[in-house]
């Protein structure tokens, strides 16, 4: 670079010592003001060659700090890698450990097994299980129950459901007898217990209804003062107490010596 500014610095020398001593002639002046304008250009020309052969060195400086940056990354990596290993023994001695125990356990648990099934150490397989005892014959099913045959059978079977607490069973039986036997004497009491199985599901509504057919179809029957009585209690426990004062008193009005006129004075007492 020097050494291409050295004939521009001659020129310029020349140039001052021209001027210096002696007129220049016009011809001779425009010689040299193109020389100079010539040098200049080469002066500018030779500078941005000397500002681009600056850059790839200026590259490479910041490249080579890049690679110290990455240098002193991958040491503190290397570092923390070396801490870790220096941690590694503890660590699989402590893997082996559990190992070997989660094995002793292993091999305990399957010596219990051989033990208990009578296998010997090492065997290939069990031994061959005893052959299954013969299935018994299968029992012949019970033959179902007889149909009731008359009237009282069903009542007693209905009464016997409703002690079982099976009341939808029972209410049935007291239908069917109703429904086979409409001309029966128990015709009032099968009603009548159609309506205590309503009203132990506690269904007043219904069991009201069941007590109602008593005491219209079968107004001379025994079954009415009971009737009357558990109808005025489902409208009580229905929260209706003015219908069931109606009933009550109706009862303890046109039977009056029945026990359940007795308990329906009790209830009336309650009420007020």
């Amino acid at each position: 670079m020097r050494k291409a500014l050295l004939p521009l610095v001659g020129v310029l020398l020349a140039l001052a010592l021209a001027t210096g001593c002696a007129s220049v002639e016009p011809k001779d002046f425009r010689a040299l003001q193109f020389q100079v304008q010539r040098n200049q250009m080469e002066l500018k020309r030779l500078s941005r060659e000397f500002e681009a052969s600056r850059r790839p060195q200026a590259d490479m400086v910041a490249d080579l700090e890049s690679m110290r940056q990455e240098l002193a990354r991958l040491r503190g990596q290397m570092e923390e890698t070396s801490h870790r290993l220096g941690r590694m023994p503890q660590s699989v001695e402590s893997l082996q450990q559990k190992s070997l125990a989660k094995q002793a356990e292993l091999e305990s648990r399957l010596a219990r097994l051989e033990s208990y099934l009578g296998i010997k150490p090492g065997s290939a397989a069990p031994p061959k299980p005893a052959p299954a005892p013969a299935k018994p014959p299968k029992a012949k099913p019970k033959p179902a129950p007889a149909k009731p045959k008359t009237a009282a059978q069903v009542y007693e079977l209905g009464i016997r459901l409703y002690n079982k607490k099976s009341y939808q069973a029972a209410r049935d039986r007291f239908q069917e007898l109703l429904r086979r036997f409409p001309k029966s004497k128990l015709g009032a009491n099968a009603r009548y217990w159609i309506g205590q199985t309503y009203f132990a599901q506690k269904k007043y509504e219904e069991a009201i209804l069941a007590y109602n057919q008593v005491i219209k179809r079968y107004p001379r029957s025994g079954k009415v003062p009971s009737a009357l009585l558990k109808q005025g209690l489902a409208f009580a426990r229905l929260g209706d107490k003015r219908t069931a004062k109606i009933v009550l008193k109706k009862l303890t009005r046109k039977y009056p010596k029945t026990k359940q006129a007795a308990t329906a004075r009790r209830v009336l007492k309650k009420m007020k």
